[in-house]
């Protein structure tokens, strides 16, 4: 009676722990959106080849991220603007936009997450917070931030020689 009741504890006592690793998203389920703005409209452009994994510690808890996602897979359903877009980014020479973490702090309802983002031959830092949902299926990760075109060195993109707004607002979703 004694064996089974510490084979039962030692059981309990090992799923109770997860083991650290590393998760990839879906990327058919993940995506990043950018929105812009100029004074005669706003749009977004999307991309699904979002190349995301995430480190997890013995707890189940992110304690690392990385993302890159190639400037060309945007889409605004304006394919003008998608050319020009990509002419102003020069994504012949800097092809990719990257994201790793230097910090990735738990707090009681999300993560906050530092960073370095390089776009268009800039490493710029970044801070986000970074909200997490679970379910049986899924660990699914959303981020909000703002970007600054001019930040890295972009110009912005104008129409009737009205330049757009100088913010990119991004919206990650990643599930893993």
């Amino acid at each position: 009676m004694r064996t089974l009741f510490l084979f039962c504890l030692l059981i309990c006592h090992a799923s109770g722990h997860a083991q650290s690793g590393q998760l990839r998203a879906d990327k058919s389920k993940s995506f990043i959106r950018y929105g812009m703005k100029h004074a005669l409209h706003s749009w977004t452009g999307e991309s699904k080849d979002l190349n995301c994994v995430v480190e997890t510690d013995a707890d189940g808890r992110i304690v690392k991220v990385a993302a890159t996602v190639k400037v060309r897979s945007f889409d605004s359903k304006n394919s003008n603007r998608d050319a020009h877009m990509l002419e102003v980014t020069d994504d012949l020479t800097y092809p990719n936009i990257k994201f790793y973490s230097t910090s990735v702090v738990f707090t009681d309802k999300a993560y906050l997450v530092k960073g370095v983002i390089s776009f268009h031959g800039v490493d710029k830092p970044v801070e986000m917070e970074v909200q997490e949902m679970k379910s049986s299926k899924n660990r699914t990760i959303n981020a909000q931030f703002t970007l600054l075109l001019e930040d890295f060195k972009i110009e912005r993109p104008s129409l009737f020689m009205v330049k757009t707004d100088n913010e990119l607002k991004i919206t990650l979703q990643a599930v893993f």
